[in-house]
Order: C-alpha cells, then structure tokens, then sequence
C-alpha cells in the first residue's frame, strides 16, 4: 500500500504547470526610501514559488529589450523553463510602489497602460506546449490581454486554470471580470478584489458567489490574516504564519504559483494555502524575486 501511494505522489509530482503574465523591474519605497530595483513581475514570483512544488514549472511573458540576460539565466538555474518568451522590441515594465505607515501600497507604472498591455500575454503568444501542460496559471496583466486570453485557453486546453485579477481595473467592468471568473477552474482573487466583484464584505458569501458561476474551488487572499478557502462546498480559514516582511510586493503571485502547484500534486486546496501561504512568506523577505530564487537555487544546487 505505501509502495503503491509513493508511486501515486511521485506520478502527481511529474505534473507541469505554466505561469503566465509580466516580467517588471520594480523598486519599493518604504518611509521615503527607495530600494535599489529589483526584477520581479507576476510570472517570475508564481513561477519560483511553484518550483517548491514542482519540477516542471515553465513561464511565459513578454521579455524587454533592456531585459538583463543573466535574469533569465538564474530562473533556468533555478528549474524554471523560459525559453518560449515572447521577445518585444520594448523596454521592460517598471513600477514603483510606494508603502504607507499602515501598511497600504500605491502602485505608480513608468510607462504607459499601453506599453503595459504591449508587454502582456495574447493568444498569438501561446505556444503549443502550454496548451499541453496540466495546470495554467493566468496571473494579472493587462485587462485587455486577460478577458483575450482566458477564453482563448479554455477553447483550446483542458489544464487547470487558476487565475488571478489585478484590483486596478476592476471599477467598471465588473460583468465582463464575472465571465472570465466562470471560465476558470479555480479563482484566486485578494480580499479587495473579492469584495468589490461579489459586492459583499461576507467574504464566505462572496466565495460562494464565485464558485456558484464555475470555479470548483475558490481561494481569497487575506495577506497576513491567511486565506478562506472554499472547496466542495466547505468554507476552511487558513491562517498565515508571521514573518518579518522586508517588502510584500509579490506575496500574492507567489501564493497563486505554490497554490496552484500543491493543488495539481494534492487535489487538496486547504493544503494548498497552506503551500501558497508558505511561499508567500519567503517572497517578502526581500526585494523582487531574489528570496524565492536563492531558495531555489540553494535546493538545485
């Protein structure tokens, strides 16, 4: 029986999982000071974080002209796999996020809402291996490139699609946000993002709300407080472990990768926050993605 169930969790563990959305360089801002910039972006921070699950783990976003080679070089190191990466004749996306004294963040892009669409994911980018993967994740990019691609996939894949929203544009476009959540096999929104597309601060309520128009499972993003976690029909709180954070930008990519990654080996998604909420903490220990990619390459290594 132990023989058969290692075999079981080995064959689980052999699942191949893509994550999906930007690369940034972006520098935070905390009491006034700035640090120095650091690489991450939605798809470096779910990727890296998925890789404590997984060994198949690829990525794909645009990559820039002033694109570092030797970040793409760590992330193969580090068992991430990028050589399918949509190449644009732009720079890469920059962001500065500024910290308040209770703990809020404004987010200010250098550029421009179309450069960053530009720097996006559309279906011209997706090559065929990616629709064979198991798992997708689909993290948040530009409104446009997500309400695109999250249809375009599910026509196309039968992998898991875990997706993930950006609350920066949610005002206005509730109905067509609600038509891409019903696409996907698992929501994994944050807490402000729960509350304003289920128009409910009873967030079991709003996780019921979502899972009633498709997602099998729904997980929100509570940052230190954890995550509710609905699943079957059963509502788990699970509640995150303190940490000392140095910059919390990246957590919840990170949490949507390992959750995403736990949930594809386990079926379980309790176990999976748990999983998300363990990656999270090691994200924000530092600046950009340079936690989780010394992990990961202390672990190769």
């Amino acid at each position: 029986m132990a023989e058969s169930t290692g075999a079981a969790e080995r064959a689980a563990s052999r699942r191949s999982l893509v994550c999906v959305g930007n690369l940034t360089i972006d520098e935070a801002v905390h009491d006034g000071i700035p640090s120095e910039p650091a690489m991450g972006g939605d798809a470096a921070y779910a990727a890296l974080a998925a890789r404590r699950v997984l060994d198949d783990v690829s990525m794909l976003a645009p990559t820039g002209t002033d694109l570092p080679e030797s970040v793409l070089d760590d992330l193969r190191a580090a068992g991430v796999k990028v050589d399918d990466l949509p190449a644009r004749d732009l720079l890469t996306v920059r962001n500065t996020i500024t910290y308040g004294v209770d703990g809020s963040r404004v987010w200010a892009l250098h550029g421009t809402d179309e450069h960053f669409d530009r720097m996006s994911v559309y279906p011209d980018d997706v090559p065929a291996s990616v629709l064979a993967a198991d798992g997708i994740v689909l993290s948040a990019m530009s409104l446009d490139s997500q309400l695109a691609l999250t249809p375009w996939l599910r026509e196309r894949t039968g992998a898991a699609l875990y997706l993930d929203l950006q609350e920066d544009y949610l005002d206005g476009h509730r109905d067509e946000l609600l038509a891409i959540v019903a696409l996907a096999d698992v929501f994994l929104p944050s807490e402000v993002e729960a509350i304003a597309l289920a128009d409910t601060h009873d967030l079991e309520e709003a996780a019921r709300f979502f899972s009633s128009l498709g997602p099998s499972v729904v997980a929100i993003k509570r940052a230190a407080a954890g995550s509710l976690v609905l699943d079957g029909g059963a509502v788990a709180l699970v509640p995150s472990e303190p940490v000392d954070a140095v910059d919390s930008t990246g957590a919840g990519d990170a949490f949507c990768g390992a959750f995403a990654a736990a949930h594809l080996v386990s079926g379980d998604a309790v176990e999976a926050a748990r999983a998300g909420s363990e990656a999270a903490r090691v994200a924000i220990r530092g600046f950009g993605i340079t936690e989780l990619l010394a992990e990961a390459l202390e672990v190769r290594a």
